[in-house]
């Protein structure tokens, strides 16, 4: 150890510093160290290392293969989309038909090179352990980055989760909420989540339920009810509107916590089918109309939910955005927001068939624009129609005849062209489509007669060798898809199976609109027939004991309109819908058709029977509505039957004696006029076999229209028709007919 000490200072002399110099001696021992190495222990630990080290490095390797499979699966994803170019709207319907060639090639591959899921968006929120319960679909999940989160929650794990994504618009960003239809479970998050986001329209597009499945849970409380409350929410309906297409609730959401409320308009689409499309694109468009008066500018996303959310939900929303983009621009790019979709939530636009839906709702749309009109603008709106600023120049309701589709030769009509049904029909021309036919059964049985063909579209091959021909058509109604059935007036050889057809298909009233003087022998076998019922009320029908094998009485009315002329219209409007007022009286609600059909027949079954049932729903339209539309009631009706409304005159007459039937005052409607009809008792009646009167039937009307209700008897196959000689202009000189 060295020391060194130096002088500290100056001032002291007697203070110094120096260098000592000391020997200390250490003493060391040797230590042993015993080490003894376990091969087997060493071996084993050696191995466990490389064992860890080996699955750290499997694990890294993993994630740089999963990181980098990700990467080439988003690049492949987006390689497998096509550059398909936005489409000019007046290349819409070329383009169309050019997609739908060849069975449709193209808009397959369009629609399958779009991902069902982009799988750079994480959907881990959805898949956690407590979230599973409220997923209808384990595969239909929302992507984290969009999906809805609820704020106020009870702090439970999944609190914030709900099956639904925010979804852009055309240019509006969040526009719409996409989300599947609520379970049970997941009703107090609907209602909260449209209470956090302040939506005050929810488009329901689909059925609670469909072919005995549950496809969402009845989360509005029923007008019995009146108010139900799902913790801190209460939901009333206040009201109710219901139109076949569709049911508008106008309901009001409380937050009991806030004491707030506020009003929610909840808009159901009943018209999709279980299965498919709906059938007419047209019936979305309306949609969208309804919806879009209820929007408020204000209020939040409009809230779009079908089952999974994903499939109609996204149909319905590319209609309403790219609607939007052909009004503004003039074009639309149906795909790419379609894949704009797909990445906002998966499998929007599920299926082809909605893809296409999406073409032809958008086509229907560019070329016929919106015809539909509200009561208290259809004077104004018709005063617009008849403008015509020089002689020359079309009417703009010419212009809007003109576009009307003529849908010729556009469905078969094999049966009615037979050599063995050539015969049958009346006119050459008019032919009913065998898709909508009307099949009398050869065999009358009784098992039959409770079946429902109302949503049958198409006759099966064995249905069509079982039965017989006769010139008539189901068609549609404001209420239902088989409302009416228009036949040509029976020939003589097809009268029995026009009481046949009365009888299978349940009808309960028939109109008759042609000429009673019929240049055939059907003369005296037909026009004796009606005019004698209705008259008299003395016609019988009834069968022979030998063919018996049933009894059946149901009630008939039977209606014919007398001042139709020679003309293409009736002579006066206000009797032709006098004659209907009565009769859609007297059927009740008008849902009772599609039970129970009306007839309607004219000398070639589409004529004058189109205009009376385009009239007709017209007039339940606008009574359910408070809105017309007389372009699309009468496109619908020439895609059931050929030559309905073929004229200008026929179309013309249908928006004169609308307006004459909505006289409006001061901004308002009136009440429809209604002509006081005449009423008169009869009470000779045509006694039975055993001469036991019968109950007397009573006959009704004006000098333009009359109608006559009886019993009409029904007891096995074969029908006769008795009647009496010299009354009612009967020419008691000829042998009274009979028919069998």
């Amino acid at each position: 150890i060295l020391v060194e000490t130096l002088p500290t200072s100056t001032a002291h002399p007697g203070s110094y510093s120096g260098t000592f110099k000391y020997i200390l001696p250490l003493q060391t021992r040797p230590v042993i160290c015993l080490c003894v190495v376990n091969d087997k222990a060493l071996i084993g630990f050696l191995v466990f290392l490389i064992l860890i080290t080996s699955l750290a490095l499997l694990v890294v390797l993993y994630k740089i293969y999963i990181l980098r499979r990700r990467k080439s699966h988003n690049m492949h994803e987006h390689e497998r989309l096509l550059n398909v170019e936005p489409i000019p709207a007046d290349a819409l319907l070329d383009t169309y038909k050019k997609k739908l060639a060849d069975e449709g090639r193209l808009f397959l591959a369009e629609f399958q090179s779009i991902p069902r899921i982009f799988s750079k968006f994480s959907m881990k929120e959805a898949k956690k352990n407590w979230n599973a319960i409220k997923n209808r679909y384990v595969d239909i999940l929302p992507y984290d980055y969009n999906r809805v989160q609820l704020t106020t929650g009870n702090g439970e794990p999944g609190c914030d989760y709900i099956n639904a994504s925010f979804i852009d618009g055309y240019k509006e960003a969040k526009k719409y909420i996409a989300a599947q239809g609520p379970k049970e479970e997941t009703i107090t998050d609907f209602w909260r989540m449209v209470w956090e986001q302040k939506s005050s329209v929810i488009v329901m597009v689909t059925r609670c339920e469909e072919g005995s499945r549950v496809k969402c849970a009845e989360y509005w409380p029923s007008m019995e009810r009146g108010a139900e409350i799902f913790e801190e929410f209460v939901v009333k309906v206040n009201s109710e509107d219901h139109c076949p297409d569709y049911t508008i609730r106008h309901l009001s959401l409380t937050n009991r916590e806030k004491n707030t409320e506020r009003e929610v308009t909840h808009i159901q689409f009943l018209s999709w089918p279980d299965h498919g499309v709906p059938g007419d694109p047209h019936l979305l468009l309306k949609l969208r109309r309804r919806v879009n008066a209820f929007k408020n500018l204000f209020s939040g996303p409009i809230v779009v939910h079908c089952s999974a959310g994903v499939g109609r939900t996204g149909t319905y929303i590319s209609i309403d955005a790219m609607m939007e983009g052909l009004e503004a621009e003039g074009r639309v790019d149906i795909y790419g927001y379609v894949v704009q979709l797909r990445r906002q939530r998966c499998l929007m636009v599920q299926v082809e068939a909605q893809y296409i839906l999406i073409y032809q709702a958008l086509l229907e749309h560019n070329q016929f624009g919106e015809t539909e009109i509200s009561l208290s603008e259809l004077h104004s709106t018709l005063s617009t129609l008849k403008e015509q600023s020089t002689e020359e120049e079309s009417t703009l309701m010419h212009e809007e005849f003109q576009r009307m589709p003529v849908y010729k030769n556009w469905r078969t009509y094999n049966a009615g062209i037979t050599e063995e049904n050539k015969q049958k029909n009346r006119s050459s021309t008019v032919i009913p489509y065998d898709y909508n036919r009307v099949l009398v059964r050869l065999d009358d049985d009784p098992s039959h007669d409770s079946e429902d063909d109302e949503e049958e579209e198409e006759s099966s091959d064995e249905e069509e060798e079982s039965s017989k021909y006769i010139n008539a058509s189901h068609i549609g109604g404001y209420w239902g898809t088989r409302c009416f059935i228009t036949a040509q007036t029976p020939l003589t050889d097809t009268a029995a199976d026009f009481w046949l057809m009365v009888h299978q298909k349940k009808v309960s009233h028939i109109i008759m609109l042609s000429d009673s003087k019929l240049d055939d022998s059907v003369t005296l076998l037909v026009s004796a027939f009606f005019l004698l019922l209705g008259q008299c009320g003395c016609l019988k029908v009834k069968h022979r004991n030998e063919f018996c094998s049933r009894k059946e009485s149901r009630a008939l009315r039977h209606y014919q309109f007398l001042k139709w002329g020679d003309g293409e219209v009736p002579e006066k409007a206000q009797d032709l819908v006098d004659m209907l007022r009565d009769i859609r009286s007297k059927c009740g609600s008008g849902k009772a058709l599609t039970a129970s059909p009306a007839l309607v027949h004219c000398s070639d079954g589409s004529s004058r029977c189109g205009l009376l049932v385009a009239l007709w729903n017209l007039l339940d339209s606008a009574e359910t509505e408070k809105l017309v539309d007389v372009f699309q009631v009468v496109k619908t009706l020439r895609k059931e039957r050929a030559a309905m409304i073929s004229s200008m005159e026929e179309y013309h007459f249908l928006y004169d004696t609308l307006q004459a039937c909505f006289p409006v005052q001061n901004g308002e409607v009136k009440a429809p006029h209604v002509s006081a009809a005449n009423t008169v008792e009869i009470v000779d009646e045509t006694t039975s076999t055993d001469q036991t009167p019968t109950k007397t039937s009573e006959a009704n009307g004006t000098d333009g229209w009359w109608w006559s209700e009886g019993p009409m008897a029904q007891t096995g196959c074969l029908a006769s028709v008795s009647l009496p000689q010299g009354i009612c202009g009967y020419n008691s000189s000829l042998p009274p007919p009979s028919m069998e």
